[in-house]
């Protein structure tokens, strides 16, 4: 008899599972690593998957039968065919009638925002927005497709800054010592160097170095982090003008590392841009574990209208999560 209720988060650098009971009530929780498939591949993704499902559902003596629906909330996941990429993979498991896809950042929306009726801002490893009005679910492309990249692009934009200060067109900035230090490098054309020519690969959670230099008054890092809050903030509006919202106020939920950082100069920068653009908008930070919103996702495909009771027991579990 199904029993159970999976909800799964899986980014660039971690994957989340929830398990609740039919009531809400969370009976299980697990974590291991990334399970972006366009970073480590479609096997990798699944065996992450598969351990994780494994490891929750053990926890309660549990099977694959056992579950009533699993939402799986995946980094990657960008286009209406992408499922279709993991269909066998739920099919191996016996799961394939009570499974659904999502991208990661529909299960953000579903965390702050239980009926999903919003606009979800992700920024993260990577980025992404995605919206829902009712009736109608839109997101953005994808990375280099328009949107704003979360820490990866905040590096890269740091990196681009560094290189036009080093060509004299620029102010200097702290960001020309501090980084290449991170990698233990300490002279600047030796680091452009290993990125050009010994494949050095720049990492996202250089992220946090970038917002103190923005703290501490660098102009460099925090013209850097201007650019990356306005991006995500333009990505909302963008997202507003392609659907139709009944309310006057639009909920836009903020999720993601460099939303949940507090830096004042990312949030100062995301809120004004937002507020110019989309006047109507109210905007808050996830305050629970985006996996929360992936098990409520789950729970919208097997009731008509979810029970309040189902919502207040997953909330109130969820401020007592220490694993997340």
């Amino acid at each position: 008899m199904s029993k159970y209720l999976l909800g799964i988060d899986g980014g660039g650098t971690k994957t989340h599972a929830c398990l609740t009971d039919l009531q809400g009530h969370i009976v299980a929780t697990a974590t291991n690593g990334g399970a972006n498939w366009e970073r480590i591949g479609v096997p990798a993704a699944q065996t992450a998957l598969l351990q994780v499902i494994n490891e929750v559902l053990g926890k309660v003596q549990g099977e694959h039968s056992d579950l009533a629906g699993a939402t799986f909330a995946l980094a990657g996941m960008d286009w209406s065919s992408d499922p279709e990429i993991f269909s066998a993979f739920s099919s191996s498991i016996g799961i394939s009638k009570v499974s659904t896809y999502i991208n990661d950042a529909v299960a953000a929306l579903y965390a702050g925002i239980p009926n999903g009726v919003g606009i979800a801002s992700i920024a993260g490893t990577g980025g992404k927005t995605v919206g829902f009005d009712g009736t109608t679910l839109v997101r953005t492309m994808g990375m280099s497709l328009g949107e704003g990249g979360g820490a990866g692009q905040l590096v890269g934009l740091a990196v681009e800054r560094m290189a036009t200060s080093e060509h004299g067109q620029t102010p200097p900035t702290r960001l020309s010592k501090a980084i290449p230090e991170s990698y233990g490098i300490t002279d600047i054309r030796t680091f452009f160097k290993a990125i050009a020519r010994e494949d050095l690969t720049l990492t996202e959670d250089r992220a946090p170095i970038i917002f103190e230099l923005a703290l501490f008054g660098d102009l460099g890092a925090i013209g850097v982090v201007q650019a990356v809050a306005k991006q995500h903030a333009r990505d909302v509006f963008g997202i507003a003008n392609q659907l139709s919202f009944a309310d006057s106020a639009i909920l836009v939920v903020r999720a993601g590392g460099l939303h949940c950082a507090e830096s004042a100069v990312f949030n100062h920068s995301f809120e004004s841009t937002l507020h110019t653009l989309l006047p109507q908008a109210q905007s808050k930070v996830l305050s629970i574990a985006p996996v929360i919103g992936a098990t409520i996702h789950a729970a919208s495909k097997i009731y008509k209208e979810i029970p309040d009771e189902y919502l207040q027991n997953i909330h109130f579990d969820s401020t007592r999560l220490k694993e997340f």
